[in-house]
């Protein structure tokens, strides 16, 4: 799948990445202009406040992400947003007007993804102690459970339609020998005949394509969502990386733009290592093995433990952020947010793996993020848009919010946990 993530498909996806985004600060211009005290109520997840409007950015960012994933993984412009003014006919692999007449799909995908991300009504509770108790994961009867397991069921569904249509379209010599886009990638493995590394079955297919968008959704607005947490309440930042995003004389940067910009690469940077999206990897252990300790430590029972051993079949969870905030490597300010630290990091962190300049957040190794470099692009890309649009502000005490870890870290606000994932922020439109 790595040509999926190439150069050229990434060039394409920016296209996506920006246009969805001005689409957002749309929505969000249009919910500043109200004139009524609530806009839209709790539908628009916002409250109109003198010059400036509250919202929840982990909603309104879920929903730029997920009209994202739907033209990247389907070439379906689901318009979550509500726009449609830059994206119609964007994408790579996109056909223009065979997506328009993908309609149908869309109604049949979209109740299933607005359930599942356009809510907060799932047991928030039930599925961490799920993370975490493999004896908890047993227990299927809950709604939450069944909302989950109905949205990947109809995204898979509807990606064995579109890779039996793809299939087609391929055979009947429509798409051209160079096109890169996910869907066709998948569906030329799914008829591989001779090279059996590059074979998939149909099933295994689709579980890519149902792993991709869930994937790149969550985690992608996740990011972004602390992102702008730690922009709004450091305002000499926000003011600094303003000032270089509008040295660049246009709304819709290119790949090579967004990648040409210093100050904004060092504070993605520092947004990954200190708000990893992903909160954990696991590994299951092929072989009976020890994991060696850096530093030997006295049990419980007195015992001074060099290693830990471990038997074939044991799942290990390694916790990506407790690697990317360590003192002994990034110093005592270790879990406050400095961009300017990647300028001259400390030795310590050469040290350290990953695959992004030693932090952990797309992991390492064989099993490591393949869409990595997707990732930071849709980052660059949405923070690009946002801090040349708005200001970003505090809506709430920074203590208020916490950190709740369900394979992908969601903030939430204390004493609110029953309400899941939100974190409200005050924006301000620019005057230039």
């Amino acid at each position: 799948m790595n040509p999926a993530f190439g150069v050229s498909p990434i060039k394409q996806m920016t296209e996506v990445f920006v246009d969805k985004t001005l689409d957002l600060c749309d929505v969000f211009r249009s919910l500043i202009d109200k004139e009524q005290h609530h806009s839209g109520g709790a539908e628009n997840g916002g409250v109109k406040n003198n010059d400036s409007v509250v919202l929840d950015m982990s909603l309104w960012l879920g929903r730029a992400a997920l009209d994202m994933m739907t033209i990247i993984c389907f070439q379906i412009n689901l318009d979550v947003l509500g726009t449609g003014s830059h994206s119609q006919g964007k994408g790579p692999g996109n056909r223009g007007e065979e997506q328009k007449e993908r309609g149908r799909e869309s109604d049949e995908l979209y109740p299933a993804l607005e359930e599942l991300f356009g809510t907060n009504d799932l047991n928030f509770s039930l599925l961490f102690w799920k993370s975490w108790i493999p004896l908890v994961r047993l227990w299927t009867l809950d709604e939450s459970s069944h909302k989950i397991e109905r949205c990947h069921g109809m995204i898979r569904t509807l990606a064995k339609k579109l890779i039996k249509e793809r299939e087609k379209e391929i055979l009947a010599g429509s798409v051209d020998e160079e096109t890169r886009d996910l869907l066709t990638l998948l569906t030329k493995a799914t008829m591989e005949k001779v090279n059996k590394d590059r074979m998939m079955s149909l099933d295994e297919a689709c579980e890519q394509i149902s792993t991709y968008f869930v994937a790149g959704q969550e985690t992608s607005a996740a990011a972004v969502t602390w992102g702008l947490h730690s922009l709004s309440n450091d305002q000499a930042v926000q003011t600094r990386l303003r000032e270089e995003l509008d040295t660049v004389g246009t709304d819709h940067p290119t790949k090579e733009q967004l990648d040409g910009l210093p100050y904004l690469d060092l504070v993605v940077r520092e947004m990954l290592r200190l708000h990893s999206p992903g909160a954990w990897i696991e590994r299951e252990a092929t072989k009976d093995d020890v994991i060696p300790f850096e530093k030997p430590f006295t049990d419980r029972h007195g015992n001074v433990r060099q290693h830990l051993p471990i038997s074939k079949g044991d799942w290990i969870r390694i916790s990506i952020r407790a690697i990317n905030c360590q003192e002994e490597v990034w110093g005592p300010d270790a879990r406050e947010f400095n961009p300017e630290r990647w300028r001259d990091p400390p030795k310590a962190v050469s040290t350290m793996p990953g695959l992004i300049q030693q932090q952990m957040s797309f992991s390492t190794g064989p099993k490591s993020c393949i869409g990595y470099k997707f990732g930071l692009m849709q980052m660059k890309a949405m923070i690009f848009c946002l801090i040349r649009a708005f200001e970003f502000e505090p809506a709430i005490p920074k203590e208020m919010v916490i950190r709740r870890s369900l394979a992908v870290s969601r903030p939430m606000i204390k004493g609110q946990v029953n309400q899941g994932t939100q974190l409200p922020m005050r924006i301000r439109r620019r005057v230039r």
